[in-house]
């Protein structure tokens, strides 16, 4: 098995990318010609926080990517609310209205308990506990003799253990897409996950693990990054004296937070349901006075700037007020990259 141990998703696409070049086999799929490795791989990240992809050639869409993982921990399946962030998701729901394998819908609803809570209690109550295991495949919906269904958990578990005051976190994967899944949206949305699972317990984040039991890229994709720099590491820069800087964290008040992430989601999308989303942008509409300042601070200027990039349709001033906000959000990291995702398609 190949091990890789980095600091972050920008070290991780570097050396996986030079890793899957220089070692990957080339197999032919039905979505064109692409190189994977010959054994399972397990990445490391030392500090999963720094989870935000900078790269201009990944040209990665920071609002999609920090918006699905509060819509995981949400619980949600809905394909509406998401897809205005990503216009090419909703071809992975077999009926359009809902997502079949939605890993958040997996952790809160599909076994008909909310697993987040039992694992909470667990690692709470149950010192060096490695009984906390989240489930996301259903052998009994997802194992099928035809091959027909669009969306089937990649990811299948979770497994949490705490030690040292430190919650560690490993996923296991089936299959991984290098750029898209595993070093793109799987390492914020999972980081994200243990960020939360660690404030709800009272705990340190400590590393994240991810197993892929097949880690792939295509060839066309891989060549589109073939200019990114193994020293561009933007949260060495963020702060003024390059080492100070800390994402300010996701939880303050573990009692409150599912509520204010609900009434955040009742002001920018409804309930856990098909939900309208053609609320445009509204310079007046504020935070939801959640006690968990991070969804005010981050999550609520966040969706403004993308309302008013989303504007462009009946706006002139759409980017300037979608700059305007995003230069509002807290954490320097999101604000950094959704402002360069601005400028590049303002170019």
């Amino acid at each position: 098995m190949r091990s890789l141990y980095v600091r972050n998703v920008s070290e991780a696409l570097f050396v996986g990318k030079q890793a899957l070049q220089s070692e990957g086999k080339e197999v032919q799929t039905r979505n064109g010609l692409a190189l994977e490795f010959a054994t399972p791989v397990a990445t490391t990240y030392y500090n999963p926080r720094e989870r935000v992809m900078f790269f201009p050639e990944r040209d990665a869409n920071p609002y999609f990517h920090f918006m699905e993982s509060l819509w995981m921990l949400a619980g949600r399946n809905d394909v509406e609310w998401i897809s205005q962030f990503n216009g090419r998701i909703n071809t992975y729901s077999d009926d359009g209205e809902y997502f079949h394998g939605a890993y958040g819908f997996r952790w809160r609803q599909w076994f008909g308990e909310d697993q987040l809570l039992t694992a909470i209690h667990r690692l709470k109550n149950y010192p060096n506990d490695r009984r906390t295991v989240i489930g996301m495949w259903d052998p009994w919906e997802d194992l099928q003799q035809d091959n027909d269904g669009k969306d089937y958990p990649c990811n299948t578990q979770i497994y949490f253990w705490a030690r040292e005051n430190k919650l560690n976190m490993t996923v296991a994967n089936r299959s991984n897409d290098m750029v898209w899944g595993a070093y793109g949206a799987n390492a914020v949305h999972m980081s994200f996950l243990l960020e939360y699972m660690a404030g709800m317990c009272g705990f340190e984040v400590g590393e994240y693990n991810q197993f892929s039991n097949n880690l792939h890229a295509y060839v066309d994709v891989l060549s589109s990054l073939d200019n990114i720099r193994p020293d561009h590491e933007p949260y060495l820069t963020i702060a003024e004296d390059g080492l100070s800087y800390v994402s300010p964290f996701l939880i303050d008040n573990p009692a409150t937070f599912d509520n204010d992430l609900s009434l955040w989601f009742k002001t920018w999308g409804g309930d856990n349901s098909a939900t309208k989303t053609e609320m445009f942008y509204n310079p007046h509409v504020q935070d939801t006075g959640a006690v968990n300042d991070y969804l005010n601070t981050t999550a609520t200027p966040m969706i403004k700037s993308w309302k008013a990039w989303k504007n462009k349709g009946t706006s002139t001033m759409y980017m300037k007020d979608a700059i305007m906000e995003a230069t509002a959000i807290n954490d320097a990291a999101w604000r950094k990259a959704c402002l360069e995702w601005l400028e590049r398609r303002n170019k």
